[in-house]
C-alpha cells in the first residue's frame, strides 16, 4: 500500500498562524490519520509555540525535523518559511524515533550510539531498512555520530539527513522534536518493514592538481599537508598570503574545499575550510584521518547543475523500477551561494527529474549525511559539505 502524503506551507509572519496554517494544509491534503510529521523552516519560526500549535493538530504523532538557510518546498525555495509533511503509514511500515540533547554539557561518552541504542529499543525483531538523522549544524561531533550510530545499527546501514543549518550571521541552528526546540544535539528516525527507498548523492567539485597527503590531523583539524602547515596548499595555489586567505576564507570554502579520496570509491568527500589558524592549520567542518590522500576541488555553476541531474539519475536507478510516494531534499547551503540565481534551476531539475506531482520537502543544510556511493544501497554513510543528497520513499 502506498504512503498517503500531505505537505503545507506558510510564509506568515506571525509563527502562531504560520504553524496552524501550514498543517492544517498539510492534513487537509493528507485526509488520513497522521503517523508522522517532519517540519523544516527558517530560524524565524524556532518557536516553541510552532511545536506546540502542530502536535495538537497532529496528537500523538511524532514530530521531527530542523532549521534551514531556506526552504525547498512545493512552491520553490522559501528564505522565510516553514514546511510541514505529514504521512499515514501502511500497517506493515513502522518507524521508531529518538533525540539526544546536550552533547557536549552531559557526560555523554558517544552520543551517536546512544542515539542508535534508543532507535533500536523501538524497533527489536523488525525489519530495518534505513535511517534518518538531523543534527546541530554547530556541534563538532558530526562525523563521528555517523560511526557512533554505525556501531549499533551496522558499517553499511544507510543513513540520510542533514545538519541544521540557519540565515546568514547567526551561530545557532535549531532541531525539532516533539514539542522540544533545542541545538547541541541530535534526532533520529529509524524506518522499517515494508517500504521501497531509494537515494542519490553527489557534489560536482572536481579535482585539481596533483595528490597531497595529510600528515598531521587530529578530528576536523589539519594541521600538516605533505609535512607543511596546511594552509601552504592554499598559499601555493591561490598565491595570496595569510592575511588574504583569512579574508577571502568563504570564497575560499565553497569554490576550493578540500577532497578526500575514499578508496574504492569515484566521488570524493568534501570538506570546508571554517577557519585558518595563526600556526597554518585549517579547522574544516568534517574530520579528515591522519594519512588521508587528499586534492584540492573546484566547483562551478554547471558542473553543481550537472551533478545534481546526476543524483537524479542515481536516485531513479537504484529504485529497479519500484514505486515512490514522497521525495526529501537535503542540500548544501554552499551550492545555495554558489548557484545564486540559478538556484531555482536546480530544484527544477529535481522536480522534474523525479516527477512534478510527487510531494517534496527538503532544505538548506550545513552538511548532508548519506553514503558516499548508493549502488545496492552498499558503503559507509558519511558527513559531507556542499552536496545535494535525494531520498525517495515509498509504501
Amino acid at each position: 500500500m502506498a504512503i498517503k502524503v500531505g505537505i503545507g506551507v506558510s510564509i506568515h509572519k506571525d509563527p502562531l498562524q504560520a504553524a496552524k496554517e501550514a498543517t492544517e494544509e498539510a492534513k487537509s491534503k493528507l485526509k488520513e490519520d497522521v503517523s508522522i510529521g517532519f517540519i523544516f523552516s527558517s530560524i524565524e519560526f524556532a518557536h516553541p509555540i510552532v511545536l506546540k500549535v502542530i502536535k495538537d493538530l497532529i496528537q500523538s504523532a511524532p514530530l521531527i525535523g530542523c532549521s534551514g538557510l531556506a526552504i525547498i518546498s512545493p512552491q520553490g525555495i522559501l528564505k522565510r518559511g516553514l514546511g510541514i509533511m505529514l504521512l499515514n503509514l501502511p500497517k506493515d511500515i513502522y518507524i521508531a524515533s529518538a533525540c539526544v540533547k546536550q552533547i557536549n554539557t552531559q557526560p555523554i561518552s558517544d552520543p551517536g550510539e546512544l542515539l542508535g541504542e534508543n532507535l533500536m529499543h523501538g524497533f527489536k525483531g523488525l525489519r530495518r531498512c534505513f535511517g534518518m538523522l538531523f543534527c546541530d549544524g554547530f556541534i563538532p561531533q558530526s562525523s563521528t555520530l555517523i560511526s557512533g550510530l554505525q556501531k549499533v545499527l551496522g558499517k553499511s546501514f544507510p543513513l540520510i539527513g542533514a545538519s541544521a543549518s540557519n540565515t546568514s550571521g547567526s551561530l545557532k541552528s535549531y532541531l525539532y522534536f516533539n514539542q522540544d526546540i533545542f541545538n547541541d544535539g541530535v534526532c533520529g528516525l529509524l524506518w522499517g518493514g515494508k517500504l521501497n527507498f531509494s537515494f542519490g548523492i553527489k557534489h560536482g567539485w572536481k579535482p585539481l592538481g596533483k595528490p597531497r597527503t595529510v600528515t598531521h590531523s587530529e578530528g576536523n583539524i589539519v594541521y600538516k599537508i605533505d609535512g607543511l602547515p596546511a594552509v601552504k596548499l592554499y598559499m601555493e595555489y591561490l598565491g595570496w598570503g595569510l592575511d588574504k586567505l583569512k579574508r577571502e576564507l568563504k570564497y575560499i570554502s565553497i569554490f576550493y574545499p578540500l577532497g578526500v579520496n575514499i578508496p574504492g570509491q569515484e566521488e570524493y568527500l568534501l570538506r570546508n575550510i571554517l577557519r585558518i589558524e595563526e600556526d597554518g592549520s585549517l579547522y574544516l567542518h568534517g574530520n579528515i584521518p591522519e594519512g588521508s590522500i587528499i586534492k584540492l576541488m573546484i566547483g562551478t555553476k554547471e558542473s553543481c547543475l550537472q551533478a545534481t541531474e546526476q543524483a537524479v539519475d542515481e536516485t531513479k536507478r537504484n529504485l529497479y523500477g519500484k514505486s515512490y510516494d514522497l521525495v526529501f531534499v537535503f542540500n548544501s547551503l554552499s551550492r545555495y551561494i554558489l548557484l545564486g540565481r540559478r538556484a531555482k534551476e536546480e530544484i527544477k531539475i529535481i522536480k522534474e527529474g523525479l516527477g512534478k506531482e510527487v510531494p517534496l520537502l527538503g532544505l538548506y543544510t550545513l552538511g548532508e549525511h548519506a553514503p558516499l556511493r548508493a549502488i545496492a544501497y552498499q558503503g559507509m554513510t558519511y558527513f559531507h559539505n556542499q552536496t545535494v543528497a535525494l531520498l525517495v520513499i515509498g509504501g
